[in-house]
């Protein structure tokens, strides 16, 4: 009993440091965030409590509801297009091409720099007066590779969607070339042999033996989606008139230029909250060990 209490207490030791860090860091900020959005509160002076007034509040504003859709666009136009392109580009690569790990390299890039550099050096490109886009359209004739796309409310928010794919795809390029170099040759080779063509073994094969890596991705990809702010930020700042307003962008409004810290506080509830069951809905859906490819 004294050996079993010692190593109980020897285990607890160990987990102390990583158990006051996730206290300190992780649960007293969502406590603070959760008592701070019942606050009609400007961050200095002393709050009033509104009860859940900022949620009712929230769920009626209309940029609230335009920052959902907005959501909803990132989620689907960012993972579909990822993992397409990025499957793609996995399958190319494995191939065993010349100058395959140059390729790697180059794709895998963009994902490693910083969103701030990344949306500084599209906004150049995407410059409707000296942009490269815009050069690249008077010297080709087509003229519409020089619209003024972050600055227009129709197209603000597929822009940066677009500028995010090209990012990211990169990752999600090297998740599925990971997981292909794991798929066992002979399988591939059996169906060969058994009369498929290069896109049967890809789609009935290759593809389905990848579901544990794209269940993955599509994990991320919504955790991800759902934070996005840097780019957003730098390349329009969640303008014009909210048009590509994000959830995280729309707290940092409301907290740090409009000083309304408690109505911030409720929207970063909300984000949690919907990030929390997403996740959730997943592990539900298709079991707590899919992202490991254990069976459900």
């Amino acid at each position: 009993m004294k050996i079993l209490t010692r190593e109980r207490l020897v285990g607890l030791a160990f987990l102390a440091p990583t158990l006051i860090l996730f206290a300190v860091f992780v649960v007293y900020p969502i406590v603070y965030n959760v008592q701070a959005s019942t606050l009609d509160w400007d961050g200095v002076n002393v709050g009033t409590a509104v009860g859940i007034g900022n949620y009712l509040e929230l769920f009626q504003d209309p940029t609230f509801l335009i920052t959902l859709r907005n959501s909803a666009f990132w989620i689907v136009l960012t993972i579909v297009p990822q993992g397409v392109i990025g499957f793609l580009l996995a399958v190319a690569l494995n191939q065993g091409l010349r100058g395959s790990t140059i390729y790697r390299a180059i794709f895998f890039i963009p994902a490693i720099l910083s969103p701030v550099v990344v949306g500084i050096v599209w906004q150049r490109i995407l410059d409707p007066f000296n942009g490269v886009l815009t050069a690249i359209g008077k010297a080709t004739g087509l003229t519409f590779l020089g619209g003024n796309y972050l600055a227009d409310p129709q197209t603000a928010i597929f822009a940066v969607i677009f500028v995010n794919v090209w990012m990211w795809t990169g990752f999600s390029m090297l998740f599925y070339l990971a997981g292909l170099q794991l798929i066992d040759p002979s399988l591939v080779e059996a169906a060969r042999i058994d009369g498929a063509n290069g896109f049967q073994t890809m789609v009935r094969i290759t593809f389905p033996l990848l579901k544990t890596t794209t269940l993955s991705l599509v994990l991320l990809g919504i955790i991800g989606s759902l934070k996005t702010f840097e780019l957003v930020y730098v390349l329009t700042q969640g303008g014009p008139n909210h048009a590509s307003e994000m959830l995280p962008t729309f707290a940092f409004l409301e907290a740090f230029q409009l000083q309304n810290v408690g109505y911030a506080s409720a929207i970063s509830v909300v984000l949690l909250v919907v990030a929390v069951v997403s996740s959730l809905s997943m592990v539900r859906v298709f079991g707590a060990g899919f992202i490991t490819g254990d069976e459900k």
